[in-house]
């Protein structure tokens, strides 16, 4: 059995996969298999993955269309590694990637993700992790910080252990489009996290993002995971992350036209304060980017390794 099996959904990814998978190829660290988990594409995914004629590589072409949560869980039970990989069909891997997850991985881990830094076509780049972007990413127990910072860890840069995600019985049916926030918590619950601080992933962003079209029911998964923890966090986390994703909430109730029901929500469930403090953190942010460098850019390449960035 390999170590590592590196799990690759994909759902009409032909821009950007051979990207993703040469990223795979490359890695220093050959102890892999690659699982392809392919949800009904209708352009040239499955011609490309195809295309790679390596006996690691398994593709599995799903027999209806799935949300990611699913997607995601039935992809794991393909699984033989000790360890899940997951990468995205648009983000990108430094070649050492798993070589230096590996190297720290240990009986007491159940997590190991590194760095992320988000990239546009214009040639913008700022850290996925804004909440650590001048500090060290934590480690040890996380499970708290992932309330008190919300989910800053990027699916594509994370390694779980096989065994601590099935102890915590996969994805559950309701997980549809949080599935990474969710295991994150799952698996941080139980063993403690370790982190590679250099940049390990480039997370690609697009108009085709998924998230982007999908906040509304991001926030509902997000508020049952704080429900189903609450009892484990300080009552004063709990409360502000329910906070804030309710605001999130109702803002998004107020764009798809249910104005009411969004200013009901903010006022009873979320916080003004807030939501009104959001436009002085980002000014703060930028300013502060301006005299100090991210830790991101401390002796890194700063562009992603790909031919193909348009």
């Amino acid at each position: 059995m390999p170590l590592v099996s590196v799990i690759v959904n994909v759902r009409n990814g032909a821009t950007f996969l051979r990207d993703a998978l040469d990223c795979v190829m490359a890695q220093t660290f050959a102890d892999w298999e690659m699982i392809v988990w392919d949800d009904c594409s209708t352009d040239e995914s499955a011609d490309i993955v195809a295309r790679y004629k390596d006996p690691r590589v398994r593709y599995f072409l799903s027999q209806d269309e799935t949300v990611l949560g699913e997607a995601r869980d039935r992809a794991i039970r393909q699984a033989t590694g000790e360890w899940l990989a997951f990468l995205d069909q648009d983000d990108l891997w430094i070649p050492t990637k798993l070589e230096k997850q590996m190297a720290i991985a240990d009986k007491q881990v159940g997590l190991i993700y590194g760095r992320s830094v988000l990239f546009w076509s214009n040639g913008r780049k700022r850290d996925y992790d804004q909440a650590h972007e001048f500090t060290p990413l934590p480690e040890g127990s996380i499970f708290t910080e992932l309330f008190r910072s919300a989910c800053f860890i990027a699916m594509s840069s994370v390694v779980l252990r096989r065994s601590a995600v099935e102890e915590a019985g996969g994805i559950p049916a309701w997980v549809e489009l949080a599935p990474d926030y969710y295991l994150y918590l799952a698996v941080a619950h139980r063993y403690e996290a370790r982190a590679v601080q250099e940049v390990v992933c480039w997370y690609r962003m697009h108009d085709s993002n998924m998230w982007q079209d999908s906040r509304r029911k991001v926030y509902q998964e997000s508020l049952k995971m704080i429900d189903q923890w609450a009892a484990c966090l300080e009552p004063g986390i709990a409360a502000f992350r329910r906070s804030t994703n309710a605001t999130g909430l109702a803002l998004e109730e107020m764009r798809d036209g249910s104005a009411g029901a969004g200013i009901r929500r903010i006022f009873r469930d979320g916080s003004v304060a807030w939501l009104i403090s959001r436009p002085f953190v980002y000014v703060v942010r930028r300013m502060r980017r301006g005299v100090q460098r991210p830790l991101w850019q401390e002796g890194h390449p700063q562009t992603p390794p790909s031919r193909h960035l348009l």
